[in-house]
């Protein structure tokens, strides 16, 4: 019996830095997991989320941050 070699190329498009600003933007964090960097989205969505809790810092100043992380980590975003 002939063996059947399937081979298979997947293709990824890479993030799109706006989707991931907006993605930031309704849930500070989910850019960053929406790009790959689950520990990076985990870490944002708590500080934003300790800021605007505590208000020792303005939370909509790091959720503004986290935004703005989201967005420049699609953009580095590279194929491995």
């Amino acid at each position: 019996m002939p063996e059947l070699i399937h081979d298979e190329i997947v293709v990824r498009r890479p993030p799109s830095p706006g989707l991931a600003a907006v993605l930031s933007v309704l849930l500070p964090g989910l850019g960053q997991v929406y790009s790959g960097r689950l520990l990076a989205g985990a870490l944002w969505f708590g500080l934003t989320w300790l800021s605007y809790w505590a208000v020792l810092i303005p939370g909509f100043l790091v959720h503004a941050l986290c935004i703005w992380s989201a967005y420049q980590s699609a953009k580095r975003w590279t194929y491995y």
